[in-house]
């Protein structure tokens, strides 16, 4: 058993090489396995930067609109959102609202097919 897991690991170590991946080391392996994990304070500095902007434009998101739909989400999203709103109180409404609003931000083109299709509709019925 003993050589199939050192040949696996020699597979494992030539595709990384390949890949110009920096090979693990086996103390590495077993930390994996075991589930530590390393933390660099770096990496925590930033992290917790970013958390925090993030958590900041969520807080200062300007929601004015007055419309209520209802929408269904699925238990693992509401979970997910109970837990943000206990661990940070930012109510529920406020991160969907947000996310729906970066999302059509960052896709600038679903505006202009709108307008497209709508165009085409309206000059079919005439």
């Amino acid at each position: 058993m003993s050589e199939i897991k050192s040949l696996a690991d020699q597979l494992k170590s030539r595709i990384q090489e390949e890949k110009g991946l920096p090979e693990k080391s086996q103390a590495s392996r077993g930390a994996e396995k075991i589930g530590v994990k390393k933390t660099e304070s770096k990496e925590t500095a930033v992290n917790a930067k970013r958390l925090a902007s993030f958590l900041s434009s969520l807080r200062d998101f300007n929601m004015d609109g007055q419309e209520k739909i209802l929408i269904r989400i699925d238990n693992r999203t509401m979970s997910k959102l109970r837990q943000l709103k206990a661990a940070s109180n930012i109510d529920m409404t406020r991160v969907i609202v947000f996310s729906l609003h970066q999302f059509l931000k960052s896709h600038p083109w679903l505006n202009e097919y709108i307008s497209q299709t709508l165009k085409k509709m309206t000059h079919e019925l005439d």
